[in-house]
């Protein structure tokens, strides 16, 4: 994987990425469609939640490993985005109180277009031939939230290391990431509220749905 200069916000992109070997978590190498909710709920020594980003950091391994396209790259990454991440929950903290004012439709289409920027997010930092090494802690620890958890992940990449941590909360899907945490402090959540606050500030959301889809393209042609 190429890596950026690991300012704040290039590190947001980088968030959550493990190597499950380095701590002997073993994750079959099924394909993306097939046993990735069983990947994600089994726990064997890991917590839960540690289980939960491991099928993250496996799928990411994939993708460095995969010679194919943007597109073929993120139908692999795509289904485990779905159930690591609780995506809804994730763009709403994302976009504060105005999120319940807008109509439905719009928070749809938000929806859709916040999960496609997301994948492409990831696919674009993964890029094939990757060779850091990511560490997870196979144990969460408990988050100041009452009832979420915090999962500590590090990439090491060459004599530099960077900390992330995922906050995650158990709910009908299993356990989910809910904010992405920088060195311990810097939230994706808090980062994107005020990336998306310009494209809000009619009141509708069609400029931040445009912005979204833009950044999605440039993502996939970069």
């Amino acid at each position: 994987m190429r890596m950026p200069k690991l300012t704040p916000l290039s590190c947001l992109g980088l968030l959550g990425v493990i190597a499950t070997s380095t701590v002997g978590v073993a994750l079959a190498a099924v394909p993306a469609q097939a046993g990735d909710a069983a990947a994600a709920s089994s726990s064997g020594q890991t917590s839960g939640a540690s289980a939960s980003v491991s099928l993250l950091c496996e799928r990411l391994t994939q993708i460095e490993h995969s010679s194919g396209s943007f597109a073929q790259r993120a139908r692999i990454l795509t289904p485990a985005i779905a159930i690591v991440f609780n995506l809804p929950v994730v763009l709403q903290n994302s976009v504060g109180l105005r999120y319940r004012t807008l109509p439905d439709a719009q928070r749809q289409q938000l929806l859709d277009q916040f999960r496609q920027f997301t994948v492409a997010r990831y696919v674009s930092n993964f890029a094939p031939g990757g060779t850091d090494k990511f560490e997870v802690s196979p144990t969460a620890t408990a988050s100041p939230v009452p009832g979420d958890q915090i999962v500590h992940t590090r990439i090491v990449a060459g004599a530099s290391s960077t900390d992330i941590d995922y906050v995650m909360r158990d709910g009908p899907a299993g356990w989910q990431v809910v904010d992405v945490l920088l060195n311990g402090n810097i939230s994706q959540v808090a980062v994107q509220r005020a990336d998306f606050s310009s494209g809000l500030s009619s009141g509708d959301a069609t400029p931040l749905i445009d912005s979204l889809r833009k950044k999605t393209q440039a993502f996939s042609q970069g």
